[in-house]
């Protein structure tokens, strides 16, 4: 299976889904800015990050990446690279974020040497895992 890089937009959405805990909304533009900005003392506009998640933004400035990349908890190379190492890092989000949705309380993920093919599998089962019930 051939895996593509996702583009900017796929991966900041991908980041706003991923940064929230599953029973809250996910943080909007704004506060993702705010909290960017306060982080690394770049200015980081709102603006900006609207853009890029529609798609009119190909590429943000590396401190902009960098200090989204900061506050998300991910690897700068997320939204430095195209290509290799970001398809890495996305599979895991998605992973992780699988996890999340779907209630899994109790995750173990001690492989590391799983191909893209073998997490692409895996996450296929976290979707279609049943979601635990909290009450």
């Amino acid at each position: 299976m051939t895996h593509h890089s996702p583009s900017l937009r796929q991966k900041l959405d991908r980041l706003f889904a991923y940064f929230h805990r599953r029973d809250e909304p996910e943080p909007t533009t704004v506060a993702v800015a705010a909290m960017a900005t306060e982080h690394s003392g770049t200015a980081v506009s709102p603006d900006l990050l609207d853009a890029a998640r529609c798609g009119e933004v190909d590429a943000l400035p590396t401190a902009v990446a960098d200090a989204l990349c900061d506050v998300f908890g991910v690897d700068r190379d997320y939204l430095r690279l195209s290509g290799g190492r970001d398809i890495d890092i996305d599979q895991r989000l998605r992973l992780w974020t699988a996890v999340r949705d779907r209630g899994l309380q109790h995750f173990a993920a001690r492989a590391v040497d799983l191909s893209r093919d073998d997490l692409e599998l895996l996450i296929d089962e976290v979707n279609r895992s049943a979601v635990d019930d909290p009450s």
